[in-house]
């Protein structure tokens, strides 16, 4: 009797001292910073049952408990807090929420966020700075415990550890990790003894971005039919285990559930169970700045601080990012984000490196293709050059004993009518001696007259000589005749004193022509006292033989 006495004593004893203290308003977890989509509690210590509280000097008569939960904390969530009790007000607390993620990523490597009573998960911490003077904790409540990493593995060298959370006893535990100065991101580890399980993320939803909802049933594959709830409304029913949200928005905020219908793989009386998951609540919170990256791998942010520097980050086979430092990349997939002193930004879109024998592939067919191209081009035109009729002219300068010694002349190509042949000239039409290579214009259907000096003297025209006539004789074809020095001497000719001069078939030369010299002939051909037909100087002769 005497000890139940003392027992109430020092319990109205304890409640008098409580009553008289001022009450505080303490963060759990202990954030040193607050982010954008930070799950905490605000807990007015020293207080009794009835609670006011106050944001930025004005009360919110929707909290009356002693503990105000802020599920994903937002810019409205900056300002002051207070709390009454007992007539009494606390200090002021003053929270400022910064909109963007924390300097260091804890996640899950394994496992799921609902978890069997009992049960737990394995944590990876990253940061890309080093891992030494880094810590872990839990928050589970009001109360929480500090979680030591091995000082083997918790080294400057190191960019991340794995370590296994603590055995979940209760409903729901928020694991983070830090250093004097920065922290983490939380993560939410749920308990849930039923056979049914909504798995949510272990964080807040990102307004736009996509989201997927899945309801697992522990042991079995054999599900019938499976529906999904929010705020306790039906909004999917079929037989799919997955609700996909495609851009989330703030209206998909709540309070989920689903309902699965299943037979167990040891149920061989084939009746089906129905069961319904605990519910989780799905916070949804602003997206923070984002990163982009570039073909050529820059990367930029417009929205992050003007100091922020860069880093890039490289898929590994286990589809974990891990931290690039090198600057010969190897090819795979990278995305890159801003870091700056208390924050960084979101991943960036991911881009593709191709390894340096892919480019050289690419460059070779590149110009594989160019040399077709050329290749078939110049077949084309060949084939155009060849339709095109090519003319030949055997100037006579240039000929000589047998075979050989003649250049080609191709038809002229002019614009305005055509069949104009072309032929070397001595003079221009000037007088004046043409220059090496100088020729003009031989028009088509022009009778072609030769001329030599006549016996006394010009017989017609005024330069004294006159056309070289074809024979008339009879049988004779071809035979050009020239003035002999004593008239006819064989009696070939006809009146006038001239013989006939044969065309000579001198070896490898055909048909030259001769004209008598001063003292006549006096050997053969090409050894006597000849000359060849010259071209006269006739100034009004459109037709000129070449020379």
């Amino acid at each position: 009797m005497v000890m139940k006495n003392l027992f109430l004593i020092l319990a109205v004893f304890l409640f008098v001292v409580k009553s008289q203290q001022n009450p505080v308003v303490s963060m759990h977890p202990s954030f040193k910073q607050v982010y954008s989509g930070d799950r905490f509690n605000l807990s007015c210590d020293n207080s009794t049952d009835t609670v006011k509280w106050f944001f930025n000097s004005k009360e919110d008569k929707r909290q009356v408990n002693q503990t105000w939960s802020i599920g994903a904390a937002s810019t409205k969530n900056s300002g002051v807090y207070q709390c009454e009790s007992n007539g009494q007000k606390s200090d002021t607390k003053n929270i400022s929420v910064l909109e963007c993620l924390p300097p260091a990523g804890l996640i899950i490597s394994s496992g799921m966020p609902v978890v069997t009573p009992m049960g737990s998960v394995v944590l990876e911490l990253q940061v890309d700075d080093g891992l030494e003077g880094w810590w872990c904790s839990v928050s589970k409540g009001l109360k929480e415990t500090k979680l030591r990493l091995k000082k083997s593995l918790a080294i400057a060298s190191a960019t991340s550890l794995a370590f296994q959370s603590l055995r979940q006893r209760d409903n729901v535990a928020i694991y983070w990790c830090s250093n004097t100065t920065q922290r983490s991101s939380p993560i939410s580890i749920w308990r849930s003894d039923k056979m049914v399980v909504l798995d949510i993320p272990p964080g807040p939803a990102v307004l736009g971005e996509k989201l997927s909802l899945n309801c697992m049933v522990r042991w079995t594959s054999r599900i019938s039919q499976i529906i999904f709830y929010r705020d306790n409304t039906k909004i999917q029913n079929t037989s799919s285990s997955s609700y996909v949200i495609h851009s989330v928005t703030e209206k998909d905020q709540g309070k989920y559930h689903c309902r699965a219908t299943y037979i167990l793989e040891d149920n061989t009386s084939g009746i089906p169970a129905i069961v319904t998951s605990d519910s989780q609540e799905l916070f949804v919170t602003a997206s923070p700045p984002k990163a982009a990256l570039y073909d050529d791998l820059s990367c930029s942010c417009s929205s992050c601080p003007s100091n922020a520097k860069y880093r890039w980050y490289y898929l590994e086979s286990n589809q974990l990012w891990k931290l690039q430092r090198k600057h010969d990349w190897p090819a795979g997939t990278y995305k890159c984000r801003a870091v700056w002193d208390y924050g960084r930004s979101a991943m960036s879109n991911s881009q593709e490196m191709r390894s340096s024998s892919y480019i050289t592939v690419i460059l070779i067919i590149a110009l594989i293709l160019v040399l077709l191209g050329v290749i078939t081009l110049y077949f084309i035109k060949r084939r155009r050059t060849k339709k095109e009729a090519i003319y030949q002219d055997v100037p006579v300068q240039y000929v000589k004993d047998g075979d050989g010694g003649y250049q080609e002349l191709s038809k002229k190509r002019s614009d305005v009518g055509g069949g104009d042949y072309d032929t070397l000239n001595t003079t221009s039409a000037e007088g004046k001696p043409k220059r090496e290579g100088q020729y003009e214009a031989l028009n088509k259907g022009k009778v072609e007259v030769y001329h030599t000096l006549g016996e006394e003297g010009a017989k017609t025209g005024d330069k004294g000589y006159e056309a070289l006539k074809v024979s008339k004789d009879e049988g004779a074809e071809g035979i050009y005749h020239a003035l002999g020095p004593d008239g006819v001497k064989d009696g070939a000719g006809g009146d006038g004193g001239y013989e006939a001069l044969k065309m000579s078939k001198e070896g490898g030369v055909e048909d030259p022509y001769h004209k008598l010299g001063a003292k006549g002939v006096k050997d053969e051909v090409g050894g006597g006292d000849y000359e060849f037909v010259k071209i006269p100087k006739e100034g009004d002769a459109e037709d000129r033989v070449k020379e």
